[in-house]
């Protein structure tokens, strides 16, 4: 980081600990650029102690973010910590919830007893999320206004269209106007269910655990929503390979321990086929991402992900039956091909 990028930063930060009395950090702290997705800009900010530095773009996104995070935090559910924030500088100083993401765990730790109790813990804190998160969800308005509907569905499977098929694959557009009748039975088929507390982006990238406690970050994008989303982007993560046992064992214990606090969906079978199609749904949304982001915002890391979920896509497909259009693509040898090219730019 340039210096004087550093001291601008660290000034704002320290005006910022002005306000709200608390004591400034030294021109030497150690300061660190956290890369991401977002348009927003994440710093980790060492002096005698350790702090997470979040710039957003926009005023709006500081508010919306202190909403969500009072909101998740009055209800128990673990999210960092807010020290100090001020809109007009678009700036928050929260919690470091510190390096122990679940993808950094699971790429240390492949034991399955170990793999087992961490995503049953974080399954036990991702109903609390959803659930008691959804109490009062109407005084949080950034997330009760924005429902996870039909038009979203459709965006999101567009995006995939756009980002992977056509931009990263080459199919054209006239080729992927087949996709049509498969993305708008998909979409209506999840346009209906009851919503809670969605997080949205509940990946093990965004999962850490602190002191032994579960902390959820990102939550930013949260909606209101169908309960599998979360649940499949948590056991179909890119960037994870789970095994597939594995998953099955640990998506009936989240039912199991669903039916404590919901009334809908006793039948698990019922239950598992809309997780099923929830969860083509979800690895549609982050192929397009991985995408947008590795070939137009240039940051090439999200490519690693992309034949993982592949890899989900094509299982959800084909358990499904359904979706003739769709599985034609996915299976279809430029897809192959191209998911081949991106494995073998990783081993370089």
């Amino acid at each position: 980081m340039k210096e004087q990028r550093k001291l601008q930063l660290i000034k704002g930060v320290n005006q910022l600990l002005d306000k709200k009395s608390l004591l400034r950090v030294k021109q030497s702290a150690a300061i660190t650029y956290l890369p991401g997705g977002s348009d927003r800009f994440f710093f980790r900010l060492i002096d005698k102690g350790s702090l997470i530095i979040m710039v957003t773009p926009t005023k709006k996104e500081v508010r919306e973010y202190i909403c969500i995070q009072k909101h998740l935090l009055k209800r128990g559910v673990g999210v960092p910590k807010i020290y100090a924030w001020d809109k007009d500088a678009k700036m928050v100083i929260m919690e470091d919830v510190g390096k122990e993401s679940v993808y950094k765990i699971m790429n240390r730790n492949k034991g399955k007893k170990t793999t087992e109790q961490l995503y049953k813990t974080i399954i036990e804190n991702l109903i609390l999320l959803q659930v008691k998160g959804n109490t009062g969800i109407e005084r949080c308005k950034p997330v009760y206004k924005r429902v996870f509907d039909y038009n979203v569905l459709r965006w999101e499977s567009e995006y995939f269209r756009d980002a992977f098929l056509e931009n990263q694959c080459g199919f054209s557009k006239q080729e992927t106007k087949a996709l049509e009748n498969d993305f708008h039975k998909l979409a209506l088929s999840l346009a209906h269910e009851p919503t809670f507390f969605m997080h949205r982006d509940l990946q093990s990238t965004n999962i850490f655990f602190k002191n032994g406690f579960v902390k959820f970050i990102d939550f930013q994008s949260a909606h209101r929503g169908l309960l599998m989303y979360d649940i499949a982007s948590l056991l179909r993560d890119s960037y994870i390979n789970l095994r597939r046992k594995m998953r099955e064992s640990l998506l009936v214990y989240y039912h199991m321990l669903l039916q404590e606090y919901v009334d809908d969906y006793r039948s698990f079978r019922a239950f598992r086929r809309i997780y099923i199609v929830t969860a083509i749904q979800r690895n549609m949304q982050v192929l397009g991402a991985f995408s947008f982001l590795s070939k137009t915002k240039k940051k090439k890391w999200f490519l690693n992900a992309i034949p993982q979920g592949i890899e989900y896509l094509q299982e959800g497909l084909d358990e499904i039956g359904v979706y003739r259009d769709l599985r034609k693509f996915v299976n279809s040898s430029r897809v192959k091909e191209c998911v081949k090219l991106i494995d073998s730019l990783k081993k370089k």
